[in-house]
């Protein structure tokens, strides 16, 4: 576990990670511990103006209820339906600088969670069969669609030479430039 946040933010991304992970009924995994170290451990890798700005977004998510949701009770101290309902107040805020913070935790919380192998499995999503259909692995590389092709050269985006593929074009490695 790093330590680059706070006992008390830590608390705060926890809170706003149950409001923000795909919950659907059957399947909710209680994941928001390895989001939270996960959230920890990219603080450490910010530059130094955002390891001091994304404590201050914390704590202004934290105490902002008094502002923006009228209630003297933190946002960790919420209800789920008061977190949900405060937060759903940032992501359609005015305040560009609210919406884009709940954005950026979104952003930080999401891939945590679905690089999780238990929701990877739970979406039929295996790592190393996709990593061997993008790589070819056990089947010939498949060229792009020809209408895509098409498309494109229309557009100018490949009014060069077409590069010679040495094995399908029938020549021989080290000839293709000649």
């Amino acid at each position: 576990m790093a330590n680059h946040l706070s006992r008390r933010c830590r608390r705060i991304i926890r809170a706003l990670v149950e409001v923000v992970k795909p919950r659907k009924p059957g399947f909710d995994l209680p994941l928001e511990d390895e989001i939270v170290d996960f959230a920890d451990l990219f603080v450490g890798y910010m530059p130094w103006h955002m390891k001091t700005a994304f404590p201050l977004g914390i704590y202004l998510l934290e105490y902002g209820t008094l502002i923006f949701h009228g209630t003297l009770r933190p946002f960790s101290r919420l209800s789920i339906e008061e977190r949900e309902r405060y937060v759903q107040g940032w992501v359609d805020s005015k305040i560009s600088l609210r919406r884009d913070f709940i954005k950026g935790m979104r952003a930080l919380c999401l891939p945590a969670y679905y690089s999780t192998p238990e929701v990877m499995a739970h979406l039929g999503y295996g790592l190393q069969a996709h990593l061997n259909k993008v790589n070819g692995v056990g089947q010939a590389p498949a060229p792009a669609h020809a209408e895509a092709c098409e498309f494109f050269r229309k557009l100018g985006y490949d009014l060069n030479e077409p590069i010679p593929w040495p094995s399908r074009d029938g020549l021989k490695a080290g000839r293709a430039g000649r």
